[in-house]
């Protein structure tokens, strides 16, 4: 039989092509195996899982598009060559703002807590200090931590400590009249306050602590139960007796203002002409057209008013400017009759 030498060697070229062939296939899926590397990146907690033939972690950062941030930490330098399997994890700084009574600072952290970012920012918070949101709380992006500083103080202050008044009934004593026996006197404590202050203003004070220095004397006093007194002209009965200042005064230009012939000379406050027994006093304290009896004087009825005639004053009607002047200003009993008021 006759071999066909050409058939022999294409045959054998083939197998060689193919041989190399498979060579090549072998030695490029060694060299992508080799070349290529799995990573992971942890972005803020975000898993990104990569294959990627990039050499550094810079690379394969901007071959994902992934920007980092000034304040951004990562695990490993940028510069940090691949290797297959390799973890990278990203921790984003948070943009937050510490405010105090005199600071208002914008930071960007890495801290994981309120503490965490106050030590950051050098910020010493005191024991008293009441941080808002809590020291303990995690940061949020943009959160706004409120720092409010808290004082307390201790203040002693000395206090007057009031006394009271026994009060006894006295029947031989004018009903409105009062007698002291004995004067009460006040006494006197030091009372310590707890003040707290927030930011500089008060918000709250507390007595902690009372030390008494001097008790209080209590006093005696003796109220008038009487209403009736006799006089010369006989037992009169009054509601209430007053003790009022006494002046007197006429119907001269001295007294009144207004001269004889005047419409108005010697016309009361009232409608009245003057005469003895009217007198002025402050309608106030004493109604006009009450009925009065004035020790010294004798029964009168408020008619009149007077510029100077304020509180417990009374003016007394005389004829005589001797006797005005005679008589000056004295203290006097003034008793409120016991008669219906005068109707003018």
């Amino acid at each position: 039989m006759k071999i066909n030498i050409n058939n022999c060697k294409s045959f054998k070229h083939a197998k060689l092509a193919a041989v190399i062939m498979v060579c090549l296939v072998l030695t490029t899926s060694l060299v992508y195996g080799w070349l290529k590397k799995d990573i992971v990146i942890s972005d803020a907690g975000n898993i990104i899982e990569i294959s990627t033939f990039k050499n550094t972690v810079n690379d394969v950062l901007n071959e994902k598009a992934i920007e980092i941030g000034p304040y951004d930490k990562m695990s490993i330098a940028m510069t940090e060559k691949l290797e297959d399997g390799l973890s990278i994890s990203i921790q984003r700084a948070k943009k937050v703002n510490i405010k105090t009574s005199d600071i208002n600072l914008f930071i960007f952290t890495n801290a994981n807590t309120v503490e965490g970012v106050l030590k950051e920012a050098e910020i010493l918070v005191g024991s008293l200090d009441r941080v808002e949101p809590a020291i303990d709380a995690n940061l949020q992006e943009d959160m706004e931590i409120n720092i409010i500083r808290v004082e307390e103080k201790l203040v002693s202050e000395k206090v007057p400590m009031e006394f009271t008044n026994e009060v006894k009934k006295n029947e031989s004593l004018a009903k409105g009249l009062v007698n002291v026996v004995r004067k009460g006197k006040q006494g006197e404590k030091e009372v310590t306050i707890k003040m707290v202050y927030e930011d500089g203003k008060e918000v709250s004070k507390k007595i902690v602590s009372e030390k008494v220095l001097s008790e209080p004397v209590n006093g005696v006093v003796e109220e008038g139960v009487k209403t009736t007194l006799v006089t010369s002209r006989g037992q009169i009965n009054f509601s209430k007796a007053i003790s009022m200042s006494a002046t007197a005064y006429d119907a001269t230009f001295e007294s009144c203002g207004k001269h004889p012939g005047d419409p108005q000379y010697g016309i009361t406050y009232s409608g009245l002409k003057v005469r003895p027994g009217i007198v002025a006093v402050d309608p106030r304290v004493i109604p006009l057209g009450t009925w009065l009896y004035v020790d010294g004087y004798g029964e009168a009825l408020a008619a009149d008013i007077g510029g100077a005639i304020k509180g417990n004053k009374i003016d007394l009607y005389y004829e005589s400017p001797s006797d005005v002047k005679k008589f000056g200003r004295r203290p006097v009993k003034v008793y409120i009759l016991d008669k219906p008021r005068y109707k003018f």
